[in-house]
Order: structure tokens, then sequence, then C-alpha cells
């Protein structure tokens, strides 16, 4: 019997063969499974292939290679989840956009942080077990990390700094560490590892940056370099013809949501983002292949091999590229069970397609779209809706087979899109490579839509009163638990809609729901913390960083600090990896004393949340030391980026005086030396800051 080829979404209806063959299936796993705790012993390939099957852990970012996160627990039902009770939470002390999916092997939950730190907690207390420290040598721009991969007892994360790590999951001890980008200056790593068949397989971020995205393959064993698929069609390449002139160079079309992988044919499913430059039309005269879209890839040789693409999102021009990880399930349509794929895309369009032939089955929109595809950024600005955080984000939906429907969050919001560039967009490494700053957050709120496989059309849907960006753990027994930026954790009746429970994590969630079993108890787990990009003028304040486990028949919660944890470190200064910045500043700039203490008055209101009370970086970039040397700016650019672009959800809201302030707590903070001659930091800065570059050193004020 060949147990790679047992697919993991077959619908209950495919009758007794398969119930055979899982007979014998589990006859053969039997040496391997069912550990006192009830966790899994194993954790190889024949495990993943079978992580569906196991309901007491939670081995891939997506439940399974489908990404349809689907739980066969059934302690928790619609009769009894509103007792649901917080089991114990756990402070997170890198604090950040915590987006990580939860792992859960025998017993013990991995998340990873913002910063790429890992945590092995206990799964029934949350007691720390180990902490792995990782501190990036730089940051590009937003410090998050969607989670570790799990195979033969070691775990795997892909950094912002570009690195693949490994770790012992069982002792945190450090395995081994190698470079996994090609080009540093532009590439970074936020997503989720996927470990399939002894390969180590992510996909790269920094689209916005100017880089062109790569979906990359890992010995699991070294982390030696097997092979890379490029998402922009090189020369020579089919398609490489849809990039007119050399904008393919800078093309963009990173892979940071995940990936899916259909394990009965060896097809890897992945959605490459928006086309580079963001906002504009300026080079996109082609059908810039594969931006925005969907590719299955052949990865059952050496390379991988194109077997199809859908156009998810042609002629972006408003950063609504397809950000879920696709999601493989088989469905009933038109009576007909088939194999299909849903994605979905920032501009609140739902997909479904034929996942053999990628032949389009249903389309729909989940979110109001205005103007979206019928006006294009200007230089006074042009109204469309979703705005870039809107629509359908990274978690995604999920498909439940008794229903027929899949269920899809998604974000109510518009804004008004503003660009600097009219024609060509400069490439400069390290800053975003764009026609224009992403717009303003608006007050946002969220949908939860179920939509019928069979007609493609909804089933029902519930508003939420916040952007629902968690995505949705489905159960067997009619339940759906998702979340919403403020906190909130709900749980859904599965066919009708109606809401059951919900209660509040206390920080914002823009992470996904894992589901485990230890010692006859069913639980269900969370990571919250900053908002951070996805930050609305209508969030709640969040109470910082934390891991959140559910349970029924709680007496009391157990609640764990974070000590044991390691802190997130201003780098010293350092040159850092493909990055020849001076350790210190080149020249000086005028501004005084008084607006340093104004400035660092105004920062602690208005910018610390995000990029931290000492400049580090926590959800947003580093301001000082090698993360901010690297991103290569002059005092110039700084200033532009900081009143044009900042506070991140109410942009040039600060007064002309408030702004230089700010600048100079910054500059003094990096080491720029005052001109010493008492004149104040400009309130429009001359043409010579220009020539001025903050460098590594750190200067805390």
């Amino acid at each position: 019997m060949n147990l790679q080829n047992i697919p993991d979404d077959k619908p209950p209806s495919e009758g007794s063969a398969m119930q055979r063959r899982l007979a014998t299936l589990l006859i053969l796993l039997l040496a391997a499974a069912c550990s006192g705790n009830g966790g899994s012993i194993a954790t190889d390939s024949v495990a993943l292939l079978q992580a569906g099957r196991n309901a007491a852990d939670w081995l891939i970012p997506g439940k399974t290679y489908s990404g349809n996160r689907l739980t066969t627990l059934t302690q928790i039902d619609p009769s009894n989840v509103g007792t649901l009770k917080k089991a114990w939470v756990t402070a997170v002390k890198d604090d950040g956009e915590e987006e990580a999916s939860p792992i859960v092997w025998n017993g013990t939950v991995y998340v990873s942080t913002s910063h790429d730190n890992v945590l092995a907690l206990d799964g029934g207390s949350g007691a720390l077990k180990w902490a792995f420290g990782y501190n990036p040598a730089y940051e590009l721009q937003y410090a998050v990390n969607r989670g570790v991969g799990l195979s033969d007892g070691k775990l795997y994360i892909v950094t912002q700094d570009c690195r693949l790590v490994a770790i012992d999951a069982t002792t945190g001890e450090h395995l081994f560490n190698v470079p996994a980008c090609h080009d540093t200056t532009n590439t970074w790593y936020s997503t989720a590892a996927y470990v399939y068949k002894n390969k180590v397989i992510v996909g790269t971020s920094g689209g916005d940056l100017g880089g062109s995205g790569l979906v990359s393959a890992f010995n699991a064993q070294d982390g030696t370099r097997l092979w890379d698929w490029h998402t922009v069609a090189q020369p020579g390449e089919p398609g490489h013809d849809t990039w007119p002139g050399d904008s393919w160079v800078h093309g963009g079309a990173a892979v940071w949501a995940g990936l899916s992988i259909d394990q009965n044919t060896d097809t890897l499913y992945a959605a490459p983002g928006n086309p580079g430059p963001n906002l504009t039309t300026y080079g996109h005269a082609g059908a810039n292949l594969y931006a925005d879209s969907v590719v299955a890839l052949d990865i059952s040789g050496s390379a991988p091999k194109l077997k199809w693409y859908y156009k998810v999102s042609p002629n972006d021009v408003h950063d609504n590229d397809p950000s879920m990880p696709p999601v493989l399930f088989a469905g009933n349509v038109d009576g007909a069970n088939r194999p299909l794929l849903a994605v979905g895309d920032k501009a609140g369009d739902f997909v479904i397609l034929d996942r053999t032939t990628g032949k389009l089955v249903s389309r729909m929109a989940v979110s109001n779209q205005r103007g979206i595809f019928t006006t294009v950024p200007t230089v006074a600005g042009t109204f469309a809706c979703p705005n870039h955080g809107g629509g359908i984000e990274w978690n995604g939906g999920s498909y439940d087979a008794t229903t027929n429907y899949f269920v899809i969050p998604s974000t109510q919001e518009c804004a008004v899109w503003k660009i600097t560039y009219t024609g060509a967009v400069p490439y400069i490494p390290g800053q975003p490579y764009s026609a224009g700053p992403l717009p303003k957050r608006q007050p946002a709120t969220g949908v939860l839509t179920a939509v019928d496989v069979s007609s493609g059309k909804p089933a029902w849907r519930d508003q939420l009163p916040y952007a629902a960006q968690g995505g949705v753990l489905i159960t067997n027994n009619g339940l759906l638990f998702t979340s919403d930026t403020s906190g909130r954790v709900y749980a859904f009746e599965t066919k009708t809609g109606r809401e059951l429970w919900h209660d509040d994590t206390g920080s914002a969630i823009v992470a996904p729901i894992s589901a485990y079993s230890l010692n006859g108890n069913e639980y269900l787990v969370v990571e919250a913390g900053e908002a951070g990009n996805q930050q609305t003028p209508n969030l709640p304040k969040s109470h910082g960083g934390r891991v959140v486990a559910y349970a029924l028949g709680v007496a009391q919660t157990a609640v764990n600090d974070s000590t044991g944890q390691p802190l997130v470190a201003t780098v010293a200064a350092a040159k850092t990896e493909s990055s020849s910045s001076s350790s210190t500043a080149t020249g000086s700039v005028p501004y005084t004393a008084a607006q340093v203490k104004s400035g660092a008055t105004i920062y602690k209101k208005q910018c610390l949340s995000c990029h931290g009370a000492r400049l580090q970086g926590v959800a947003a970039p580093a301001l000082t030391g090698p993360a901010f040397a690297h991103a290569n700016l002059n005092v110039g650019q700084t200033y532009a980026i900081v009143t044009k672009q900042m506070p991140l959800n109410a942009p040039g809201s600060l007064s002309r005086s408030e702004y230089a302030a700010v600048m100079a707590y910054v500059l003094a903070y990096g080491c720029v030396k005052s001109t010493g001659d008492g004149k104040p930091f400009p309130l429009t800065p001359p043409a010579q800051v220009a020539n001025v570059k903050v460098g590594a050193a750190t200067c805390p004020i």
C-alpha cells in the first residue's frame, strides 16, 4: 500500500474502500501513535501525510497540507460551547503583531513570535518549557512570523533576515542556521515553514520592496537548497513576454501568505502577490505572470513544473493581491463531488477553482467593492473599497463537508488612494517600491460569509464589529470558530450562522486558531498581540502579546508571565549581510535639545506602540541600529516618510513642529550629531539633508 497516495481531504461519502484502507493504515501506525498524554510520538513524513487523522495534535500550520482547518475533536459541541473558558494564558515578552499558527505535538504548543523567537509551552498549563531566542540582524518592513514547521522532532523557522533555522523540538537546542534568500536588500520571510517529504518549502516576502518572489525547497536535514521556482517569469521562461521592458527585474509577486499541497498528486499551490511597483499601472501593460495568480506546481521531480495558473486579481493598482493560502477540499458542485481549490484576495473576491484543471467554478465578492476596479490612485486621491487591509486577508477560511459551505471572513473598509509618482517609480534597495504610501486606515468592520459551494452563492452572512482576519476553524459537529482584530474569539453554528459564544482575549488577533487534545481534554489555542499594520482607529487598546487556550470545565485560569522568554534587544552597531551601512552617520543636521525632549514625548504617545520604547521595532520597523540603517534612507527621505505616512492610522495628522520634534528625537537616538549652532530641525528641511544618512549606531536617550 502506498501511504503517500491516501488523500487527506476525501469527504465521508467516498465509501467503504477508503474505510478499509484507513483500517489497514491504523494497524500500521499503532506502533508510532498514542503516547500516554494523547499526543502522537512520530512526526515523520508518514505522520505528516496523515495529520488529518490525528485529532490530538496540530502538526502542520493549516492542520493538513490541504490548508483546510478542520478538527475531528467532538468534546466541544453546540450544547456546551457556551461554557468555554480560558484554560490558560501565557504572556509573550516579544510583543508585536503575532500571526503564527500554533503547532501542537505530544502535549507541547509551539508558537513563533513577531521577531522570530520560538516558545514551547505546556499544552495543559501554558507553562514555558523552553524558549529559543533569535534577534534578526535587521528587518525590512514588518516584524511578523506565521509559524514553525515540524518534522522528525525538529522545528523549522524562516526569518526576517533571510535565514532558515532548525531547532530541536524537545530541547529548543539550535541545530543549524543557513542563508535562504538570494537578495537580502529587498527580500525576507514572514511565511510559515512547510515540511513535506523531507523538504522545507517556503515562499518569500518582499514584493513591495522590489524583490521578486520565490518558492524554495531546502533539505530538511541540513538546509541545503534543492530548488527555486520564480513567481516572476524569467528570461526564456513561458510568460516572460508578459513583462514589458525590464519590469520583470523588480517584479514583486511575493509568496507571503502560505502554501498548500495535494499530497495525492504532489501538486503544490501558491498565490503570488501584486506586481511591482505597487499602486500604479506603470510597467504593468502585460499580464505580469505570475503575479496576482494561483499557480499549480508539480513538485514530484527534482524541480517544479507549472501545471496551470489562474489570474485572481487582474489590473491590480490597489494592493488587492490574493492573500490567503489556497485551501484544497472535495466539494459538491451540481450533485457531483469534485476536487476544488478556494482562494481570496484583498479586493474581497472569493474564488473556487477546479484544482485539477484550474478552471473557474464560481466567483463572488464578499466585501464591499466600490471603485476598486474602475479607478486608479491619483496625486489628488481617489476613493475606493476595500482598503489595503480589507477584503480577504492571509488566514482565509475553511470548508465544512457536512453543509457543503465554505466559510470565509473578510473586512469592510474604504480608503482614499494617493500616489506621489505618476510615471516611473525609482527603485531604491530597502525602500518601498511603490508609487505612493499605502492609504490611511479607516474604521473597519468584519463579515463572515458562508458560501454554498454547490451554487457559489451566500448561504448566510454575519456582521462582526471589527475587522475579521483570524481565519476559520471548522469542527465535525456543527461548530466554527473565528475571531476579529479587537481580540474576540467567536463560536458560530455552521449551518445557520447563529452566534453561540464569544470571549475577549484582551489583545488583537490576526492569527489563526488551532485545536488539540491532551489528557482527555480538548483545547482551542490562539496567539494575540498588537494589531500592527492592521490597526484601525476603532480598535480597543491591546494589552500585550499572549497565547490563550480555551477548554470546558475550567475552574481557574492558569496565568503565566513571560519569565524565561527572550527580550527583543536593540542590535549592537554592526554591518549587516549584503549591507555596507556605516556604523556612524554621514554628516550632521540642525536640531535642538528642546526638540529632542519634545519629540520623545510625542513619540511615546504616537509611535511607541508600533516602533517600541527603544525604537527597536515591535509591530513596525526599527528606527535605530542596523535594522534602520539597512533601509538605506537619507534624512530627507526619512522626513518624507514620517510626515506623509505616520502615524499609521492617521498620516499627516501632526503639526509641522511636532513632526520636526519627532525627527530630532529619532536622529539623536541614531547618533546623528547636531550642527551645534542652536538652530532647530527646520519645518521644511533643506536639500542638503539628502547627503546625511543615519548609520547603524544607537545612542539611547
